[in-house]
Order: C-alpha cells, then sequence, then structure tokens
C-alpha cells in the first residue's frame, strides 16, 4: 500500500509495458504480442502473414530463451511463446532495457533459425 503498487502498475507502467511490447509486432518472428498488466507474451511464428508456427520439435521458443539468459533477460518459454513477469516495482527505463533485450534476442533467435534453414 504505501508504494501503492497497484495504481502504479494500473496507471503508469502496465500500459507502457503493452505499449513498447506493441512495438517488438514489427520484428520478422513476432506474429503477436500481448500483455495483461505487468505480464507480457511474444508468439514467435514462422510466417507471419499466416501466423504459422514453427514444427515443435525445432523448439524455437528454448533457442530464444538461450539467447534471453545468456543476455540478462528472463523470460520462459511456454512453446513458441515467451513470457515475461517482471516484478511490480520496474520503471520505464527498466520497461526500455527489457524491451531492447526482448529484441536482441529475438534477432538472435532469427539468425539461428536462418542459419539453420527454417526460414
Amino acid at each position: 500500500r504505501e508504494l501503492k503498487l497497484v495504481e502504479h502498475v494500473r496507471d503508469d507502467v502496465g500500459p507502457y509495458l503493452a505499449s513498447r511490447f506493441a512495438e517488438l509486432r514489427d520484428h520478422p518472428l513476432v506474429g503477436d504480442t500481448q500483455t495483461c498488466g505487468l505480464m507480457g507474451a511474444v508468439q514467435i511464428v514462422k510466417d507471419k502473414a499466416t501466423r504459422t508456427y514453427f514444427p515443435g520439435d525445432y523448439e524455437v521458443g528454448m533457442i530464444c530463451r538461450g539467447h534471453c539468459f545468456a543476455n540478462g533477460l528472463v523470460m520462459r518459454a511456454v512453446g513458441d511463446r515467451m513470457i515475461v513477469a517482471p516484478p511490480l516495482v520496474i520503471t520505464r527505463a527498466q520497461i526500455d532495457e527489457l524491451v531492447t533485450l526482448a529484441r536482441k534476442c529475438l534477432d538472435l533467435t532469427l539468425a539461428d533459425v536462418r542459419e539453420r534453414g527454417w526460414m
């Protein structure tokens, strides 16, 4: 209550995370992004136009997760959907850093996918 975390998330950082996550939709691997409060998800797809997923045995989400962890970003892979749930006390500057790292990790994943001939 003292920190007014509910208001902080509802009125400030939650909407800010949503707007920043939406910017990731222009990435070649991103079919869609979703947020709810401070939870965010990035859907990884093989084809943006049809939202076709990669075959499950390719485990592209785990490839992305590996890049995230190697670059100091904790994102969980649920299939080919990357999930983030930052702490309620996160700041806008930290959200900016989170999204910058997410884009970097998506770029690294795209390079891996292309190198393997999957796209």
